[in-house]
């Protein structure tokens, strides 16, 4: 956290750039529209489009005004205000900006700073840039759950995923966050494309990659790990379309970037320490007395024995009963429409299982959403998780929101098929034994 001076916004200049991405917004928002074939989603992306532009002068109101001016985009503005100048003349040092290393926070600080080469030292403008990038990361996830599940009515991942109050706040600012999301979403597009055995996805993994290593190398190390569990999954198209030379070639590809992310995670954000003594020392360092330390006192423990208590500060802590002041408030009405949704998707958890080993993108999405949970409950901060859970929600939606076929409808996908022969298999049998004639089998799956 840093306090500091702000640096100044030219509204005029804010609201060409605003008008700007608003435009090109609509011009992406339609072809994506276009080749999913589904007019609808016009209207939902330009809603979603248009709340993660307003969020950016909210997210600088809200610090200003009930965060009392802490917030670590003070630090990345203020760095990136300083670099824009010299980047401007083709002259790349950081040293001016007091940049001391590349990896996480010094990439934000450059990426404010390039930024701010082509807006000006603006920064409003510079909010809207940032949170123009993680709508597009939004749409990259968008991609990778339709390609997933071809054909399927994906309307309620789609109005999660774009108008989750978090997703759109939390990432409408110079952020990590807002920079994770388009490299996330690249990822997880590209994945998606090349465990459907599509081309064109490691031309989308790789630069994923490359931002998720210098802004958090930790949370691209999760999303390889789901990544590589997803590729050894032998789905019946994988042994249609996939040679065992081309198999083991991306499946040593991928060990590389996992190679690449762990040693960048462990040497930049843990200096070398053991993954659980990591945990607990972050734990540990997140607690204390203070400004920036209001949330914390959150009980850790590595034992996967406590993995439940884990779930639930991630997901549901707070609820409205225990909820103190307007910001908590606000995320304790988020947390209870997340068990809304849990709720009413528990016929789709019900079939995880089988469904993740006909679509590998879901046990991507499974493995990432479980390690997620393991790890960042470590922080030990209300705040901090409420902020870091935005990197998880999307591929935790995924899981929420696997389609099924209508009720009355023939099944549509592989689990749903074995599903009702097993049925039909069941009822032969019980006719079998009380010479009865049977019922017709239910086709919902």
């Amino acid at each position: 956290m840093l306090i500091a001076a702000q640096v100044p916004s030219e509204p005029f200049v804010a609201v060409v750039i605003g008008v700007a991405l608003f435009g090109l917004g609509r011009v992406v928002i339609r072809r994506v529209a276009y080749a999913e074939a589904k007019p609808w989603l016009i209207k939902v992306m330009t809603i979603g489009l248009v709340l993660h532009l307003l969020a950016a002068p909210t997210q600088i109101f809200v610090v200003d005004h009930v965060y009392h001016g802490i917030a670590d985009w003070i630090r990345y503005t203020h760095q990136g205000a300083l670099l824009a100048p010299d980047f401007r003349h083709f002259n790349f040092t950081l040293s001016g900006a007091d940049v001391r290393q590349i990896v996480n926070d010094g990439s934000v600080s450059i990426a404010t700073g390039i930024v701010m080469t082509i807006v000006g030292v603006n920064q409003l403008a510079t909010f809207l840039v940032f949170s123009w990038l993680s709508f597009i990361g939004a749409m990259f996830f968008y991609r990778a759950y339709s390609l997933t599940f071809a054909g399927a009515d994906d309307r309620r991942y789609a109005w999660m995923l774009f108008l989750l109050p978090s997703l759109i706040f939390w990432t409408a600012d110079v952020s990590k966050e807002s920079i994770m999301m388009l490299g996330l979403g690249l990822t997880a597009y590209g994945a998606a494309k090349i465990l459907a055995r599509q081309r064109g996805g490691f031309a989308l993994v790789v630069p994923g990659v490359v931002i998720g290593y210098y802004i958090r190398p930790n949370e691209m190390l999760l999303v390889l790990g789901g990544f590589a569990v997803a590729m050894m999954i032998p789905t019946a198209a994988a042994r249609q379309n996939l040679g065992g030379l081309r198999r083991m070639l991306g499946l040593a590809f991928l060990g590389l970037l996992l190679a690449v992310s762990g040693y960048l995670t462990l040497h930049y954000l843990h200096g070398g320490a053991g993954g659980t003594l990591s945990l607990q020392q972050t734990n540990s360092n997140n607690q204390g007395a203070g400004l920036g330390f209001g949330s914390s006192g959150v009980p850790y423990s590595t034992s996967p024995v406590t993995f439940p208590r884990d779930v639930y500060e991630m997901l549901f802590n707070p609820l409205p009963f225990n909820a103190h002041g307007m910001g908590e408030l606000v995320a304790a009405v988020e947390n209870t429409v997340i068990i809304g949704l849990i709720l009413m998707s528990l016929r789709q958890l019900r079939m995880l299982p089988r469904a993740a080993f006909a679509r590998p993108y879901l046990m991507l999405c499974a493995v990432y959403s479980a390690a997620f949970i393991y790890a960042f409950a470590a922080l030990g901060n209300l705040g901090l998780i409420e902020r870091e859970r935005v990197m998880l929600l999307p591929f935790l939606l995924v899981l929420l929101c696997t389609p099924r076929a209508p009720r009355g409808a023939p099944p549509r996908y592989e689990w749903e098929l074995r599903r009702r022969a097993r049925l039909r298999l069941r009822q032969s049998a019980e006719r079998l034994r009380s010479g009865r004639p049977g019922t017709p089998v239910p086709t919902n799956g």
